[in-house]
């Protein structure tokens, strides 16, 4: 895959949403949220027509978007909104599975955000059910999760970067600091690195003893990048068909004996 940048932003710090951030509660069949309030532009901020979902001006954010995980969703939006220097040029791309119930998740969303800016896309689940593999959390063997890998496909080819949050997430800055992370040229993407990865883990036994798999980590650092918070060049995703090396990898962890 093409080199990562990773941009430490001290400023930006992310911490696990509370649920105190917005008022809520939770009835035996759904949740309530109350109104937030409207959130206006510096004066600096450029103009972007009503109608214009594809400005470079405008800040693209990508979310998934489900009942499950709603409170979080409702409190990331919010902090993104509260801490923005220009909230009015904040667009939303929500993505849910195409079994959920779209209605309820769109009424939830424009009564408790009137003013809010977004569009919803459904993800089907069978484009990658049959390509998870078992983690030891369930909630990552979830279709959805891996919607984040498919958003170049899910948005108009005129989105160029979008910035990809999970739903657990509060902000406590301006997210136009990371939507302009610079990316090299070589770059598709910017997230958090780690690099004290044990990738012996991830494979089994007769992976690394076949050559042609194991050469791949030859002489590589053993990193890898937290996609809960990506910076993401759609236009380099889409020329480089990295959704399709994503399954590719999949298909090959799925296979007996890797």
């Amino acid at each position: 895959m093409a080199a990562i940048t990773t941009t430490v932003l001290l400023f930006f710090i992310m911490i696990l949403y509370s649920s105190s951030t917005i008022n809520a509660t939770t009835t035996t069949t759904q949740q309530r949220f109350k109104e937030a309030p409207k959130f206006y532009n510096s004066p600096n901020c450029p103009a972007i027509q009503q109608s214009d979902k594809c400005s470079d001006d405008a800040v693209h954010v990508a979310m998934t978007l489900d009942a499950t995980y709603l409170r979080g969703s409702m409190a990331a939006i919010l902090s993104v909104l509260q801490h923005s220097s220009c909230p009015e040029n904040i667009l939303f791309h929500f993505v849910t599975a195409a079994s959920s119930s779209t209605s309820f998740l769109n009424t939830t969303l424009s009564s408790s955000f009137p003013y809010l800016k977004f569009q919803i896309y459904p993800f089907h689940d069978a484009a990658v059910a049959g390509l998870i593999s078992t983690s030891i959390r369930s909630a990552l063997d979830c279709p959805l999760n891996y919607a984040r890998n498919y958003l170049a496909n899910l948005l108009p080819s005129c989105v160029r970067r979008i910035v990809y949050l999970d739903s657990d997430l509060v902000l406590v800055d301006d997210i136009s600091k990371l939507a302009a992370t610079p990316l090299p040229n070589d770059a598709v993407l910017a997230a958090p690195e780690y690099c004290n990865a044990n990738f012996s883990a991830y494979f089994t036994p007769s992976f690394w003893s076949n050559p042609s798999l194991s050469l791949t980590f030859a002489s590589r650092r053993p990193c890898y990048f937290n996609t809960g918070v990506m910076v993401i060049d759609l236009e380099r995703w889409r020329a480089g068909d990295y959704t399709t090396k994503i399954e590719e990898w999949m298909e090959l962890q799925k296979r007996p004996g890797t």
